[in-house]
């Protein structure tokens, strides 16, 4: 992905979260309605909700008023209010303020979205005062509350590997969130890249390269990808963009993103240029940028779904049984060893 975002930033930070946030779905239901549904209903599952968006085509049945018109089409009415939170506010009055946003509408859902997952004792809370105004209202409004980390992992549940655009879409997004503290899971994500026929070199080198102007979220590890499984994990160290100069036979160190990049690593940016060039017949003075990891451990984190990774792909290991922040890459590698992915 470059440069180019699909979600803005700018000053009014609450405002800007919700507006995105808004954005994002909206790409989605545009995308594929059947995806959105799936999409909402995994963030509502905790909740015994069911969204239905389904669109119903009936004829030659009976109306109301007796008449038997040739046929209809008809939609559930829904609404679905939106709160986000930032830093985990709580604020039950302007909550329950938002509730008389709703009409009549046979499915009613008040949706707060926080970056950490809301107490339990203060859903009891909402959920009491909600209780209470449904009654007093004659109102059906249910309430769901979830976080940015999991709008972005139930966004990429439901979508296909060949879906390009809609991942794009969504690595902005997460990275988005990242930028604006919503989210800081990078000590335990590894970004997966495919690395078809450089992996011999990756391993050799302890080393992975990409154009420079490549979009990418900060991750603990780094994981090569080829032939249906993750085959080796590192934990990463350096990531700097740097231009090899052939005519001077140096190398230009443009930026160091993360770490300081060491002499010996300078020398193997100058190996992988000339070797890419002749084995790869990549350009020899292209700059890229390199993500230097301690060291590569094997593993077979087998991709389960159909179709070869396509791009760059980041996986949570946070729910993982076993997983633990402070491991090592190693650890981490043995861990996944024979596990799947994808499902």
């Amino acid at each position: 992905m470059s440069e180019v975002h699909y979600f803005p930033r700018y000053s009014q930070k609450e405002n800007m979260v919700t507006n995105n946030t808004l954005l994002l779905f909206r790409r989605l239901y545009n995308h594929s309605p059947v995806k959105f549904t799936e999409f909402m209903n995994a963030l509502f599952e905790n909740n015994d909700i069911v969204l239905n968006t389904t669109v119903k085509f009936k004829q030659q049945e009976k109306a109301s008023s007796g008449s038997v018109p040739d046929g209809y089409i008809e939609q559930e009415s829904i609404k679905v209010v939106i709160e986000t939170k930032l830093y985990g506010q709580k604020n039950l009055p302007q909550i329950k303020k938002h509730w008389d946003s709703f009409e009549n509408e046979n499915q009613q859902i008040f949706l707060l979205i926080n970056k950490e997952s809301t107490s339990s004792d203060y859903l009891n809370e909402i959920n009491n005062v909600l209780n209470t105004y449904n009654d007093e209202n004659q109102q059906n409004i249910q309430f769901v509350a979830t976080t940015f980390k999991d709008i972005c992992n139930s966004f990429n549940n439901v979508l296909n590997d060949y879906e390009l655009e809609m991942r794009d879409l969504i690595d902005d997004y997460e990275l988005f969130c990242n930028e604006t503290n919503l989210i800081d899971n990078s000590d335990s994500k590894i970004r997966v890249v495919l690395t078809g026929k450089t992996l011999e070199q990756n391993l050799k080198y302890n080393v992975y390269y990409n154009p420079s102007d490549r979009g990418y979220q900060n991750t603990k590890y780094l994981g090569l990808y080829k032939d249906k499984s993750v085959q080796a994990i590192g934990k990463i160290s350096c990531i700097v963009d740097a231009q090899y100069i052939p005519e001077e036979e140096r190398v230009d160190i443009i930026k160091e993103l993360k770490g300081s990049v060491t002499e010996e690593q300078k020398e193997i940016i100058k190996e992988v240029a000339i070797e890419a060039k002749h084995k790869y017949g990549y350009q020899l003075e292209e700059g890229r940028r390199y993500f230097f990891v301690d060291k590569y451990y094997e593993t077979n984190f087998m991709k389960k779904s159909k179709g070869a990774v396509q791009g760059t792909r980041y996986i949570d290991l946070s729910d993982m049984e076993g997983f633990d922040q402070d491991m090592s890459a190693e650890d981490v590698a043995n861990l996944l060893n024979g596990e799947v992915w994808g499902i």
